[in-house]
């Protein structure tokens, strides 16, 4: 069985290179340095089958974070902190969902009306930066 990169494999990958870059995002070196990274992943000699990497993540709702891994595997992701620590889903949606449902409603509007406002948006899961100390991706390489 072949290893083929995962979507998410590569995207980590590519947000490496975007992170890492000293460029501007609008940069020709910049989105050189990345499709060299993705043309590495995507050309690379197919691997024998190894488990897949779970990838950090996090999100952030009502102003808490709440870490994560990600399976590019399965596309399941488990939470590492927070209320619903240890907590498998099924997908990246359902774990967003659950910490909306989780997170508590925020306190009443200052103006007086009593009106508590509630976005209804579920959030979505970010990769982390690399001066973030939650960030477990190791570095990208240059070349």
């Amino acid at each position: 069985m072949n290893n083929t990169p995962s979507s998410a494999g590569v995207a980590a990958a590519l947000h490496r290179v975007f992170a890492c870059s000293p460029h501007s995002a609008d940069s020709l070196e910049l989105w050189l340095a990345i499709a060299a990274e993705a043309t590495r992943h995507l050309t690379a000699p197919a691997q024998p089958a190894a488990p897949a990497q779970w990838l950090p993540v996090f999100v952030s709702y009502r102003r808490v974070r709440t870490d994560a891994e990600y399976d590019p595997g399965t596309a399941a992701v488990r939470i590492t902190t927070g209320p619903l620590r240890g907590i498998t889903y099924t997908d990246p949606d359902s774990a967003a969902r659950a910490v909306v449902t989780a997170s508590p409603l925020p306190p009443p509007d200052e103006d007086g009306d009593d009106v508590v406002e509630v976005v209804s948006l579920v959030p979505t899961w970010r990769l982390p930066g690399t001066d973030d100390p939650a960030a477990q991706i190791p570095t990208a390489v240059s070349g």
